[in-house]
């Protein structure tokens, strides 16, 4: 079934209503034009005929005084004398038809035939083609400004955001394909300036994430060589750090790059791997970077399996625990659990949590939870981001619960592996 688009619906009565209206013009025009015709009357006619014949019985003389009434008026008369045969008459009638009428005269019986009435002058073509000629160009020019504002504004808003107005929008309401167009406009049009802002945020962080390690490995440099060997030693440690901070933001950037977040999918290199497996290499790397923090890791999962991409993996494992050990400095939990066809790895923390607002943001490009740029707070917004989409390349799920004040937990929800 053809399912009408309610613009086409708007047009076609539109038209409709044309075509109704110009019917009703021509019909009122018809009939303000019509002239109204007399009925005759048949004592007119009688007097008329009775004056005309007078006394007079000689057929040829009344046959005379007949043909000159049809000449002049067009009044055809037929006179019968009482058996009603004729004794003369101007025309054919005989009998009552359109416009006949039947009357005496002295002799017997008259037949009239008034002639048929001038045919009314009506509409001609002249009037019809310019009847049509004002409604069709009336209709068509309030139809096409009804489209055409419509379509303006959008041109407008158009302009404006292509001029770099991102706050530009359509501010249209109508309840047809042209409001939906001005609907799906204002979404593209957030989406750019949410794009094009977390780009600019994006520089912005990125140029100060890579300023200040720099910044502090050449003040540690100078230090190194203006000191003792020891004092050079006892800079090593930060400059280490430092380093491995601007090696994780390239990473980030790189891989950002790489994946092109919004289509494509990172490729795997898929090995079977044990929860437990991930659980101590994730555990040991914690506590590596971070030798004074808690970490209770804990395998429920009963030895389960998956197929997985393990550098790939561990990058998110690594990512949630980074992130739960910024914005908590109470024990953080890694545990694995086994259900449902699925593995699942849990980091849960006490920490300061996100408020509802941001918890719909996260997974936004660019986006900081924690917009501050310390060194232990720092990063460009990629991390949850990349961590979500590479659970989802191995068909799982990322999940993130949190709320202000009450800690975050992150759920890596993975396929176990067949059999």
């Amino acid at each position: 079934m053809i399912r009408l688009r309610r613009l086409v619906v708007r047009i076609y009565l539109i038209g409709l209503a044309q075509i109704a209206a110009l019917a009703a013009t021509l019909a009122i025009a018809r009939e303000t034009t019509r002239p109204a015709m007399a009925p005759p009357h048949a004592e007119e006619h009688r007097f008329l005929v009775e004056q005309l014949v007078g006394r007079e019985r000689d057929p040829a003389a009344l046959r005379k005084r007949l043909d000159e009434l049809k000449a002049r008026t067009a009044i055809e008369v037929a006179l019968l004398d009482r058996s009603g045969s004729e004794v003369a008459a101007s025309g054919t009638v005989r009998t009552r038809g359109p416009g006949t009428i039947q009357t005496t005269w002295p002799g017997g019986t008259a037949w009239i035939r008034m002639p048929p009435p001038p045919p009314p002058p009506g509409v001609g073509p002249g009037f019809a083609i310019a009847a049509v000629l004002v409604l069709v160009g009336v209709s068509a020019l309030l139809t096409a400004r009804w489209l055409a504002r419509p379509l303006a504004k959008l041109s407008a808003a158009a302009r404006e955001l292509g001029s770099g107005n991102l706050a530009a929008r359509a501010r249209l309401a109508r309840n047809d394909e042209l409001g939906d167009v001005a609907v799906a406009f204002n979404e593209m049009a957030a989406r750019v300036e949410h794009l094009v802002r977390g780009q600019r945020e994006l520089l912005a962080n990125v140029s100060h994430e890579l300023r200040t390690p720099l910044a502090r490995i050449r003040v540690a440099l100078d230090l190194a060589e203006e000191g003792t060997a020891e004092e050079a030693a006892a800079q090593l440690h930060g400059i280490a750090a430092d380093l491995a901070e601007l090696e994780r933001l390239t990473n980030d950037i790189l891989t950002s790059a790489r994946l092109d977040l919004s289509t494509a999918h990172p490729p795997l290199r898929i090995e079977r791997t044990g929860a437990a497996e991930l659980l101590e290499d994730a555990g040991r790397r914690f506590r590596e970077l971070h030798p004074g923090r808690a970490l209770e890791v804990g395998d429920e999962s009963g030895g389960a399996r998956v197929d997985v991409d393990r550098m790939l993996l561990r990058r998110v494992l690594d990512n949630l625990l980074e992130n739960a050990a910024k914005y908590s400095s109470a024990p953080i939990s890694l545990r694995a659990t086994a259900g449902g066809g699925r593995l699942t790895l849990e980091v849960r923390d006490s920490g300061i949590g996100m408020s509802a607002e941001d918890l719909a943001s996260l997974f936004t490009p660019f986006f900081r939870a924690d917009r501050s740029r310390t060194r232990q707070t720092g990063g460009i917004g990629l991390g949850l981001v990349l961590s979500r989409r590479i659970v989802e390349a191995h068909g799982g799920a990322l999940e993130i619960e949190s709320a202000k004040g009450s800690g975050t937990v992150a759920r890596v929800r993975i396929p176990l592996s067949p059999g």
